[in-house]
């Protein structure tokens, strides 16, 4: 009994089993070993391939084209081929409306006074013929803001063939005089144009506008324009502004008298000025000069004799 339970042979496989006794069913039977061998085989291709492995196979193997074609896609497009391959095909298909009829026949414009009409096509980039869905509008306005006399400007497609610009002019307000040019600036002291060539070009414009004189008078001129506007009276008298030892102005007007403004309170003193025109005419007078720099009274000259200048009386005092 103790040998049955470790294992040992089972007596009816023993040798003392009686002769002719018939054996156990086929699980007391042992196997040929060429079929021992085959079922092993099956089972260690089993283990080898889980039940996951032949879906991830099967969609690796589908998605590799389209990993190479994304590779294949991203050194090209790194290369510029792609790139240069479609700017081409844009300018053909761009080049094929022009023959149906979307070409640059005509340029509308308004607004323009002194920008003359060479500028205005060369900074539209286009000529006649020229595809009108090829121009670029952003640049086109750009460029047309960067000329002297363009504050701001819009450019517009009105298909099949015109292009509708406007612009919007700077005014000129003075001519710069400095050392040997004249230029003529706007309110601001930007410089727009040479004043002797406008005016060689009969611009009436040029005679109008009044003088300002000194090297940095361009940047002193705003404040200048801002005092005047509140003294119209004077203001449309004025011909010419000196920006005198890069402190201070000195006003000519239409008849020839000179104003004398102080460093500081430009604006009280032509008021001041104005005031007393208003109760004595006195730039109605026979008068050289009014000295206003002193802020309690006015100095008036009649004489001919040149008035000494305060920052004159200054330098003759310090001097040795």
């Amino acid at each position: 009994m103790s040998a049955r339970l470790s294992g040992g042979p089972d007596p009816r496989l023993s040798s003392g089993t009686p002769h002719g006794a018939r054996p156990s069913r086929d699980r007391d039977i042992p196997l040929p070993p060429r079929a021992m061998a085959r079922a092993a085989k099956r089972g260690n291709r089993r283990r080898a391939w889980p039940r996951w492995a032949k879906p991830a196979l099967k969609t690796a193997l589908l998605g590799l084209p389209l990993v190479a074609a994304g590779v294949f896609a991203l050194s090209v497009w790194r290369a510029g081929t792609v790139a240069e391959t479609m700017e081409r095909f844009e300018e053909a298909m761009v080049g094929a409306t022009a023959t149906a009829g979307f070409a640059l026949r005509e340029v509308v414009v308004d607004g323009r006074v002194e920008t003359s009409s060479e500028l205005l096509f060369e900074a539209l980039g286009a000529r006649q013929g020229t595809p009108i869905l090829g121009i670029d509008l952003v640049e086109a306005k750009e460029r047309l803001e960067s000329l002297p006399w363009v504050s701001s400007a819009s450019v517009e497609r009105r298909l099949p063939d015109a292009l509708y610009v406007r612009l919007s002019e700077r005014q000129p307000m003075a001519i710069w005089q400095h050392e040997r040019t004249f230029t003529v600036i706007d309110r601001d002291g930007r410089p727009l144009a040479d004043a002797l060539e406008m005016a060689r070009k009969g611009s009436q414009r040029v005679n109008q506008l009044p003088h300002v004189v000194g090297a940095n008078a361009p940047q002193q001129v705003p404040k200048l324009l801002a005092a005047l506007e509140e003294v119209p009276e004077i203001n449309k008298r004025l011909t010419a502004a000196v920006w005198v030892s890069d402190r201070r102005w000195d006003l000519q007007l239409d008849n020839g008298v000179m104003i004398r403004l102080p460093e500081a309170g430009m604006v009280r003193a032509l008021h001041q000025l104005a005031e007393m025109q208003t109760g004595s005419s006195v730039l109605d007078r026979d008068l050289v000069a009014v000295d206003l720099r002193q802020k309690d009274r006015a100095v008036l000259q009649t004489s001919t004799a040149a008035m000494p200048d305060a920052d004159d009386k200054k330098k003759r005092k310090n001097k040795p």
